[in-house]
């Protein structure tokens, strides 16, 4: 199975990171002797030594009941069929379990009894004689098993897709059974050697088997890896019913990878603590599963990855180096072109829009020719990732998901992009104007759509989001031609109003600033505390408002001082009362105005 470089070289660089703090685990000694404060204990304590005894008396007894049962199973084996035989296997393995747990415990009896001084030759001899059986039984167990397990694939080739079912899970029962067989056989070998007997026939017969069984089961995962990836590529372009069927096909064959996976770990562990060699089926787990488990991991396996991917690597570079190399060049010269035409639409938009038959505000214009521009050259971005073979259809759909997170993320910049194109629809000013809006008085210098830069009228540059614009009112200074100058001027209450009236009417009837339509309006308006006020409404272009202003105020000054015509400030008359000294002696309360 090739493996792709990015991937191999990816899981190798994580396992280099965990090479060196990870060891093996050693296994503990089989054979723990018993301490010699302890032995000395058992010797001085006669009552608890019988117990031991009485003890080994009963699992002596128990394993010689177990031996004769399974004895039993081995003779009806012979004779089963089909259920019955399924049945009789699963007794007897579960007699193979409680056997091994009794032999055990008679194992560390013996081991107690011996420490204590006491006699254990005929307990010895029916512990070998158990062991040797249990051997024997084990291998014998564990050739069935590997005979049916080959059985049951050779059916799967053959068998129809409602009976696979059945057969997979009979293979996956079987595999679990062989694991566990494989394990107390290596047990059993533990407890031949603690009593002395010679357990390497075992041991050859357990490496030589865990070697086949690790090989096939490497194998198998390779040929369900490259099934499942072959699956998998056949849903890209399959209908919606296929896809669904092979969506479950995949899953099936997953799970199949995941139990192979599981029986090959359990085959791994078992040969590291025959001390076998054990690096290339780490390999194939590593790289099949993803899995990195400090269990599987040695510097040997990291360095094996990176091999395995460097030759992975060479070998695609060989394969596929000058088709991507082409493809590369492809996508670059596409956006080269696409970015070109995308500066020459935006020119042509920006001259179309200049035009005077198109009356366009100027965030309308700019809007458009950055639209544009950018609209062909995200045009050319999706033809170039064509090329390299990336689906659009999926794209488009990512980035429609991804502006949906954005989206819920900028509420507020999105306000202001709600509030910018009703600017950009009703126009109620432009750049260039006067205006105040969102608190804010001066000359608008630039927009967008999600804020407004305005100028101040003391030269202060001023952002306003645009959504502050469109909530609250908004004054067009010089939105129309013409503007109304609202001046008011007062005399004083001596003064001929007559005279006033015909000097103001002089002064804006000749200032060359005023229009003549529409007409002034020069009316006495209020007679005030303090003054006589005239209302001075002279009509102007917007551009020149202030400069009437400003002139006009003054001409009327000159003249009002020439005319000898006051111009009032506000006063006040006061006036003093004082006690009438004859008044007061005659007891009279009343006040006499002094002058």
């Amino acid at each position: 199975m090739k493996i792709p470089p990015v991937t191999v070289v990816a899981l190798t660089l994580m396992l280099a990171l965990w090479a060196f703090p990870f060891a093996h685990a050693e296994k503990p000694p089989a054979d723990t002797p018993v301490p010699v404060d302890q032995s000395e204990a058992m010797k001085a304590d006669p009552e608890k030594t019988q117990k031991i005894v009485e003890k080994t008396a009963t699992i002596s007894e128990t394993l010689d009941s177990l031996r004769d049962d399974i004895t039993k199973l081995n003779a009806d084996l012979q004779k089963a069929k089909d259920e019955d035989l399924v049945v009789l296997r699963d007794q007897r393995r579960r007699k193979y379990s409680e056997l091994r747990d009794k032999l055990e415990g008679l194992v560390n009896k013996i081991i107690e009894l011996e420490a204590a001084g006491q006699e254990t030759r005929e307990a010895r001899k029916l512990a070998a004689a158990s062991a040797g059986q249990v051997s024997s039984w084990l291998k014998a167990e564990i050739n069935d098993s590997l005979k049916l397990l080959a059985s049951l694939d050779e059916k799967t080739k053959t068998a129809s897709e409602s009976d696979l079912p059945d057969l997979r899970q009979q293979i996956a029962s079987e595999r679990k059974a062989v694991d566990k067989e494989l394990a107390a056989l290596l047990e059993n070998t533990d407890l031949m050697e603690q009593l002395g007997l010679d357990s390497k026939s075992d041991l050859t017969y357990l490496d030589k088997t865990l070697e086949q069984r690790a090989e096939n089961l490497a194998a198998r995962l390779q040929y369900l890896i490259e099934q499942r990836n072959g699956l998998r590529k056949q849903a890209v372009g399959a209908s919606e019913d296929d896809k669904k069927l092979l969506k479950e096909k995949v899953a099936a064959v997953g799970g199949r990878v995941a139990a192979t996976a599981d029986n090959l770990k359990i085959t791994i562990d078992l040969m590291g603590e025959r001390k076998l060699d054990t690096t290339e089926y780490k390999q194939i787990v590593i790289s099949s599963t993803g899995e990195i488990t400090k269990e599987i991991f040695e510097t040997r396996v990291a360095l094996g990855l990176l091999q395995q991917g460097l030759d992975s690597g060479k070998e695609w570079l060989i394969d596929n180096g000058p088709q991507w190399a082409f493809k590369l060049v492809v996508f670059v010269l596409i956006l080269m072109v696409f970015a070109l035409l995308a500066r020459v639409v935006k020119r042509l938009v920006s001259t179309a829009l200049a035009s005077s038959r198109v009356h366009a505000s100027k965030l309308l214009q700019d809007l458009l020719v950055s639209f544009a521009g950018k609209a062909i050259f995200l045009v050319g971005i999706l033809i170039a990732l064509a090329q390299l073979g990336i689906k659009i259809g999926p794209v488009l759909a990512g980035l429609g998901i991804v502006g949906f997170i954005i989206g819920f993320a900028l509420q507020e910049t999105l306000s202001n992009f709600a509030a910018g194109v009703m600017i950009l629809i009703y126009r109620p000013f432009d750049v260039g104007d006067a205006v105040e809006a969102g608190g804010i008085s001066g000359k608008v210098k630039q927009m967008n759509l999600v804020s407004t830069t305005i100028t101040t009228f003391d030269n202060q540059r001023v952002i306003v989001p645009n959504r502050k614009i469109w909530g609250d009112v908004i004054r067009n200074i010089n939105a129309e031609n013409i503007r109304r100058v609202d001046m008011v001027f007062s005399i004083g209450y001596d003064d001929d109003p007559d005279l006033a009236e015909r000097i103001l009417h002089e002064i804006v009837d000749h200032h060359e600033l005023a229009l003549d339509d529409p007409p002034p309006v020069i009316r006495l308006h209020t007679l005030g505390e303090s003054s006589v006020d005239f209302i001075v409404r002279p009509w102007v272009k917007s551009t020149d408002y202030w400069e009437a202003y400003w002139h006009i105020t003054r001409a009327v000054k000159k003249r009002f001082d020439e005319e000898g015509i006051s111009i009032p400030f506000p006063q006040q008359d006061m006036h003093i009362y004082t006690h009438d000294s004859d008044a007061t002696e005659k007891g009279s309360n009343s006040l006499v105005p002094r002058t």
